[in-house]
This record gives C-alpha cells, structure tokens and sequence, in this order.
C-alpha cells in the first residue's frame, strides 16, 4: 500500500501542477514550444511512414539526410507500438501528457521501493516516494519528456540496493529489462543503467565462488550490452552521423560542484549562485529546502545513534557500483571543473574526444543525488522510531514545497494560461487543398539544428505539420 499510495500522490501532484488537459490526446497546444515540437512532429511523421529499417528511421524529416525516433528523443517505447495502431489514432493526437504523468506516478513508486528496502512502514514507504517526486530536477526536465523518466535510475538503484545475504547474484531478468525499456527512452539514461548493471555483474563475478556463477555473471553482462545495443539500433540512434563531437562539447553541458545548493530559481530563500557556463542548466541538481534538511538530520541521526543499534547498515554495500557512481559524477562535473562562476581546472586537453559525444554529462550527476536521496531515507528509517521518520519526513515533504512554491506557482500558471496551452497556425486552408499534388515541400533557406530552439514556436513548424498530414518530405 505504501509504494500504490507513493504513486498515486506523484500522479495527483502532476495534475495539481500540469492540470489534466494535458492528458487529453488531442490537446498538442502546449507541446508547440522549446524542445517540445519537435517530439510532436516526429511523431506526426513517424506514424504516418511507412516501416523501414531499422524500425525507428524517419525518413521525412530533414529530407533527404532524415532522422529517427530515437535521435528526435520521442520516446521510441511509445512511439513505436503506438505505430502499430496508427490507422485508428485520431488528428492531431499527442500522448506525451500522459507519458510525463505516468513518470511522475513511477517515480513515486520506485521512491517508495527503496524505502521499503528497510522499513516496513507503509506511511514512511508512502512519504518517501513522494519527496522523491518532489526532487526539483524532476520538475525541471518535465520539458523534456523522455529525460523525465527518472525513474529507470530509481529501479536501477532499487535493482543494486536489492542485493544482500539472500539474494546474493543480481537478478538477470530485471537488469536486462530495465536495460531494454530504458534503451527505448533514452541514450542518456540508457548509459547509465547500463554502466551499474555491468557494475552488478562485477560484483557478482567478484563473489562467484564456482563456474555456474561466473558464467552466469558474464550472461548478465552480454545480455545488458545486447539488450541495450539491440534497442538503440531498433530506435535509430546509429543511423545519423555525430558529426563535429566539439560543438559545445564536454565541459559546456556540465555540473557545477555547487549544483545542490544551486537554486536556479527554484528555491524562495536560498540566492541563486551564478553558474560557470551557460549550460550548466543540464547539470540543474538543487536537492531542495526538505532534501537539505534530510540530508542533515540523517547525518546528526547516524552519528548520534550506534551502528550496532540497526542490522542493516546506513552506508549500503554496493561494490563496484560505487566506482560507477563516482565515475557517472566525474563525467557529470566534465574536465572543466566548476564552482559556481569559477573554473577551478580545464582538463579537456587530456580527454578523449569520443567522451564529447555525452557532451550534455551534467545529466549523470542525477544517480549520485539520487543514491544520496537513497541513503538519507535509509539512515531515517534505520536510526529514528517508526513515528519520528515519518514525523520527520512529513516536516521535509512541507519544507520542500514551501521552498519550490514560487517555481511551481510558475509552472501552473504558465500551463494554464491561453499563450502557452493554445496554437492556431497561420498558414490558409488553401495549402492543404494543393499540397497533395507534392511529395516534397522545401523551405529555403533550411530551418535545421538552429542555436537553440525559440520559445515561440518555430517557422518550420506550420509547415512540417502540413507535410505531416499529406505524408510528403521536408527539408527542416
């Protein structure tokens, strides 16, 4: 009950943010802004394409170089199946609402998983869940739907954290799978749970005591990197080029080592820190007013109480994953390291230029927040009564919301307001009647990879709509 309860109240604060006509699949007004517009138009062209090869190709966006559905960051594990049903799906029609709630209810409950790891409490389990839907990372990736899928690093965790006297070797089937669901998200988080679940299969390959066990530690490593290649080939994540790997590369996208106390605009009392580049938004890691307060209670919590008083300890036991974590950390801070405004060292001369193809590796500081997220909600539950953790973890739930009120204030005003929920486009009716004598419509000058995307929507949209709907190419 606890983790359905987790769940359910990450669900009701998504709708007391986003408002339910985000839901509605025919409400794509808010979709036509930032990054946004182009999740809907690939799909748009997607599901109206014929099968190619792999299956995530697009051949009509960007004609005639294309793109995929994985390289659009539509989130291929809807997008696909939802294909299959193209026929029968209405115009326009958009199911990215529903993808970004059903993150939010996710995050709950694997929230909720990991407290229940060492507590019983289903009220702890319930109030823990929720303060993991209330991490400000989560709120501010909610622009880009498929990085909002946090909780594949939850179930990653839940997945290490599992691991102890009686269930010694890491679970091959649920690796592999979150591997695989994970892959068809996103490359970004996909890397990441690949790398802790190749940690897992170290750490079992590190305790095999007899062959069985080393070959079944080597069975789940194969079965991770063939799952996970095996999906992003499916997607179309290798069928467009990188190109030049140093634009804004490594150490542009990064995280500043004052990232948790980096507001950002998101706490009402803590100043906001200058950040060292521009970019640094990717790296957004600000724990929150109640994650602050956790993170000392809990430490004052194990200090104060004696190990011996707790079977389980605070600290887990994670082997090789901790060298997976701290090195997903260093990637996260890049070879320029920063401290608020301040470059402290520049290193990218001695990095491998492979490395720039993670150029936006702020995003892997996210596993270590959450793993601290992991361990503070277990020293709570290990080290205070029943009563008191719950107390505590109420106060935190208060706290966090009284800090982020300004920032979620602005959200549900901003998605419920006529400018950002409402899209007419300007162009006549008179292009869909002439536009299905055309196979190819051609915009000069090209409307491709602009320095950033406008919050307006873009010029090639209307017209990328229009090709949609008549199944004819674009060049932008």
């Amino acid at each position: 009950m606890g983790v359905l309860a987790a769940a359910g109240l990450g669900g009701a604060l998504f709708l007391v943010v986003f408002g339910a006509p985000l839901l509605a699949p025919g409400n794509i007004g808010w979709l036509m802004r930032h990054d946004s517009q182009t999740y809907y138009l690939a799909f748009e062209h997607f599901r109206r394409e014929a099968w190619h090869w792999p299956p995530g190709l697009i051949e009509h966006i960007g004609y005639p170089v294309g793109t995929s559905i994985g390289n659009t960051d539509a989130v291929p594990l809807v997008a696909m199946p939802l294909k299959l049903v193209a026929a029968w799906l209405p115009t326009p029609f958009q199911f990215l609402g529903a993808w970004l709630f059903a993150c939010w209810v996710l995050q709950g409950a694997f929230g909720a998983l990991l407290a229940r790891q060492v507590t019983s409490s289903r009220l702890v389990q319930a109030l823990a869940g929720t303060l993991f839907v209330l991490a400000p990372p989560l709120l501010h990736r909610t622009g880009h739907a498929a990085l909002c899928a946090h909780w594949t690093w939850l179930a990653a965790l839940w997945l290490l954290l599992a691991r102890d006297a009686r269930r010694p070797a890491a679970p091959i089937g649920r690796w592999i799978l979150l591997a695989a669901v994970t892959a068809a998200i996103q490359p970004y988080l996909a890397v990441c749970v690949l790398g802790l679940g190749l940690c897992a299969a170290a750490n079992d390959l590190w305790g095999a005591s007899n062959p069985a066990a080393r070959w079944r530690a080597g069975g789940l490593a194969f079965g991770l990197v063939a799952a996970t290649a095996t999906v992003l080939w499916a997607t179309g994540i290798f069928t467009v080029g990188s190109g030049d790997l140093q634009r804004e590369g490594l150490g542009y996208f990064s995280m500043n080592l004052l990232a948790p106390v980096m507001p950002m605009g998101y706490s009402q009392w803590l100043p906001d820190v200058r950040m060292g580049t521009p970019g640094q938004g990717e790296g957004f890691l600000y724990f929150g007013a109640g994650w602050l307060a956790l993170l000392a209670t809990a430490i004052v919590a194990t200090v104060r109480r004696p190990a011996g008083s707790a079977r389980t300890s605070v600290v887990p036991h994670l082997g090789w994953a901790w060298a997976g974590v701290v090195a997903f950390t260093l990637l996260a801070v890049s070879p320029v390291i920063t401290a608020g405004p301040g470059v402290l060292a520049d290193l990218s001369a001695w990095t491998p230029a492979a490395v720039a193809t993670l150029r936006s590796s702020g995003r892997f500081g996210w596993i270590a927040m959450y793993l601290v997220f992991a361990i503070v909600v277990r020293a709570l539950a290990l080290r205070l009564p029943r009563r008191a953790a719950a107390g505590v973890l109420l106060a935190a739930i208060a706290l966090q919301l009284a800090d982020t009120r300004l920032a979620l204030a602005a959200v549900m005003h901003r998605e419920r307001s006529p400018e950002w929920t409402q899209y007419q486009s300007p162009l006549s009716p008179a292009w869909d009647q002439v536009m299905p004598a055309y196979r190819h419509l051609v915009l000069a000058p090209s409307d491709m990879c602009g320095p950033a995307w406008p919050s307006p929507p873009a010029e090639h949209l209307p017209f990328s709509m229009l090709a949609a709907r008549h199944g004819a190419t674009i060049n932008s």
